[in-house]
């Protein structure tokens, strides 16, 4: 199995990292406010966060460890951290439609983890 899902360490790195106004992160929060939080009145990871938690009905927002856990707990076993759009599973590979974001945003946001179940 493979999932790729919102990353939580990802969104707590956004708030807290000193952005320097010409980084990745800069550049992702320059882009979602404009595309999700257009109301925002300045750009600002508190309003990019709490939107990107809210929307798309997330109900929870994993980060490696806990999403880990919760595959072993499944009786999932091998479970691999993965890059997006690559495995050693061909029939895994190129799933994640990195194209509908801006280079390297999708990549930024992401978890990919893959686990076997025996």
């Amino acid at each position: 199995m493979r999932i790729c899902t919102p990353d939580l360490s990802f969104l707590v790195a956004l708030y807290g990292k000193n952005k320097n106004g010409g980084d990745i992160e800069t550049k992702y929060l320059e882009w979602a406010t404009e595309m999700f939080v257009p109301y925002a009145p300045y750009v600002a990871d508190t309003f990019v966060i709490n939107n990107f938690v809210r929307a798309w009905g997330h109900t929870f927002i994993y980060d490696e460890k806990v999403l880990r856990f919760s595959l072993e707990q499944a009786g999932f076993s091998q479970v691999d951290l993965c890059r997006l759009n690559e495995s050693e599973d061909r029939v895994l590979q190129d799933l994640e439609n990195e194209e509908r974001m801006p280079v390297g945003f999708l990549r930024l946001e992401s978890l990919t983890l893959e686990a076997k179940k025996s």
